[in-house]
């Protein structure tokens, strides 16, 4: 566990460093330095746990105590300024509440409640700590070239309006340190008044990365996003106030245990709800589509690969809780609701990065409601769900990012003839898409798993949601698939002004995708299936059998040495472009219209604005959420459900 702290403790270093050092290679080197050790770490830490070192770290009071302490108060003291220097009424309101349930944590009932094990590892934590410190490392690595185009671009627009401009990539990376620092955090914490510090750190970095720019847009969705998180996290305070109050604990295992006799639903329903709020799941999801305007390593970071599994790991811990309940049922309706009304959305979408903010929200969606189910089964799609969607989304968004600073957009609708002019890239952002909806690639497996649970439990209306809406996946994959596999006239390639540690983590990020979806029946029959029937304390139905997983891992790996034989062997022949008619400049793709007239021939996508727009869909999903969480919560505390 030694290994557990330093995961914690390290990031802070480089975090510390990065807003002293301005130095364009002195930052560069420190990333690499600092990114290599962490993935070095979380690797040692995962490998250790799943070949079979367990080892519980026991609490110790004093020091680590009253730092947590002071961590939450400066929080929420920053979100306060913050709010005041904006003229934010709600913020401000919301900060004052949690400073007072912080001190009430610290001097009431959750002061001398039980806690066995303070920092706990176990396979979902093992997982989550290869995640972050792998997947979050490559991203904090993409930054350091994303961020320097970033910066020039930006520098350049001040400049030509006559403005001052001022390099804050310093601020930049100690926040995104300082976030990997509180992922850790949560993973390992077993005290829920550490999971809670950490829970807030990961708010609040994302409040200051959503702002980073500084523009009138960025404060205001910053203050949307801090506005739901906060409303999830006073939740949770109460939730512990609750537990400690009433069972005398704070250890989420044993919680956990309680939670499965029936015993304390009210605040596990509190601290689901908390959890929705860090997934974006109706009526909260405006926060994350609002934290696009950041630069792309923050939404690959915090809202796609880490912040928002924040809330997908306390679910999926919390899910033998969950089943046949009010929490259950709260979370698995929010869940399909919004797997099926976001994904209807991204449909209308033509801005790259608002489709895979949409696809964010509903992928979560459906893992809200895989861990709603209270099953073994359901857990286990929730499991994969959220490993592909870890890592694919985080490449995908690299790639869109990637593809604005060298194409000038991330409009879907401008990236024609991509392979020409960006050809790698268009190979990995192409797997990518394939990677989330196309067999054999483990997200469709992980998807027919969730289908299979929810149909054994017999959430029917839940089903239907969910068929549809994974019908509605295809429609936006396959047209956006569609456009960057186009090839046209020929054009020069930009790829050349790349960035190697672009290069490096678009790479990588594609490599583990392929790797983890060859070696999902080895991860499957080796490691979540044993801690699913060990936590559950109950038989594991496979619902995808283990000859299935092989059958997928074998032809994904033919793909893979079909690709490798024929990389850069083709020849390619040019022809002259058919459109069935008079060609008049094959190179410009004009030809005789029926009146004699040049017509050129583009290819665009539709759209559906009139049925699946925001405008559209946005308020009865909201309303439905907001019915389902208010009248669960309400009808769970009536019944009883305190302890």
């Amino acid at each position: 566990m030694g290994l557990a702290a330093f995961l914690i403790l390290f990031p802070l270093l480089p975090a510390l460093l990065m807003w002293f050092v301005r130095g364009e290679k002195a930052r560069a080197i420190i990333v690499y330095v600092a990114g290599t050790v962490i993935i070095l770490a979380s690797i040692t830490v995962g490998v250790l746990y799943l070949t079979g070192y367990d080892q519980m770290y026991i609490e110790h009071s004093g020091v680590v105590k009253y730092t947590l302490f002071a961590v939450d108060l400066i929080l929420s003291i920053i979100v306060a300024t913050q709010a005041i220097r904006y003229k934010r009424k709600l913020p401000l309101a919301l900060a004052v509440v949690q400073i007072v349930l912080t001190f009430v944590i610290e001097i009431g009932p959750p002061d001398v409640a039980y806690v066995e094990f303070a920092m706990y590892v176990d396979t979902l934590s093992a997982i989550m700590v290869l995640i972050i410190g792998i997947i979050g490392s490559l991203i904090v690595m993409y930054a350091v070239g994303y961020m320097q185009d970033f910066n020039d671009i930006e520098k350049a627009k001040a400049q030509a309006a006559g403005l001052e401009y001022k390099d804050r990539r310093y601020y930049f990376f100690t926040v995104m340190f300082v976030f990997l620092s509180g992922m850790f955090l949560i993973v390992f914490s077993n005290n829920l008044n550490w999971f809670f510090t950490g829970w807030e750190v990961t708010t609040v970095c994302s409040f200051m990365l959503i702002g980073y720019t500084k523009t009138d847009e960025a404060i205001h969705n910053s203050f949307i996003q801090i506005i739901y998180n906060m409303l999830g996290g006073i939740s949770f305070a109460i939730a512990i106030i609750i537990i400690a109050a009433t069972a005398n604990t704070l250890d989420l295992q044993l919680i956990v245990k309680m939670g499965q006799q029936g015993l304390l639903l009210f605040p596990i329903g509190l601290m689901c709800f908390s959890s929705l709020t860090k997934m974006a799941q109706m009526p909260f999801q405006s926060w994350l589509l609002g934290a696009m305007v950041a630069p792309t390593p923050t939404s690959a970071l915090l809202h796609s690969s880490t912040m928002v599994k924040a809330g997908c790991f306390m679910l999926i811990k919390l899910s033998p809780c969950l089943g046949m309940n009010f929490p259950g049922m709260m979370v698995a309706i929010v869940g399909g609701v919004t797997f099926t009304l976001a994904a209807a959305m991204a449909i209308s979408e033509h801005n790259g990065k608002r489709v895979l903010a949409y696809s964010t929200i509903s992928n979560l969606g459906l893992i809200a409601a895989c861990a709603g189910l209270g099953t073994p089964e359901g857990a286990w799609a929730a499991v994969f769900l959220m490993i592909f969607h870890a890592v694919t989304k985080a490449m995908l968004f690299m790639c869109v990012g990637t593809a604005e600073h060298h194409i000038g957009s991330r409009d879907i609708e401008d990236m024609d003839n991509l392979f020409e002019r960006m050809p790698s890239l268009a190979r990995a952002m192409g797997v990518g898409i394939m990677c989330m909806f196309v067999a054999p690639f483990g997200m469709l497996v992980s998807k027919w798993a969730s289908i299979v649970s929810i149909l054994e439990v017999g959430y029917i209306p839940i089903l239907f949601l969910i068929l549809f809406g994974s019908s509605i996946t295809t429609f936006f994959w396959a047209k956006w698939l569609g456009k960057i596999m186009a090839v046209g006239a020929k054009e020069p390639s930009v790829e050349e002004g790349m960035h190697g540690c672009e290069r490096l983590a678009i790479v990588a990020c594609l490599v583990l995708t392929l790797a983890v979806a060859i070696l999902i029946p080895v991860i499957s029959g080796n490691v979540v299936v044993p801690y699913f029937t060990e936590m559950y304390e109950d038989t594991f139905n496979m619902n995808v059998g283990n000859d299935d997983l092989v059958i997928t891992s074998i032809l994904v790996i033919v793909l893979v040495v079909t690709y490798l034989i024929f990389f850069g062997r083709e020849k390619v022949r040019k022809v002259p472009v058919y459109m069935a008619g008079v060609g008049r400049d094959m190179e410009k793709r004009t030809f005789s219209g029926s009146m004699g007239e040049s017509v050129e021939a583009t290819q665009r996508n539709w759209y559906i604005t009139e049925w699946f727009s925001a405008k559209v869909l946005n308020l009865p999903g909201n309303l439905i959420a907001i019915c389902v969480i208010g009248v669960t919560l309400l009808a769970t505390f009536l019944m009883g459900g305190v302890l």
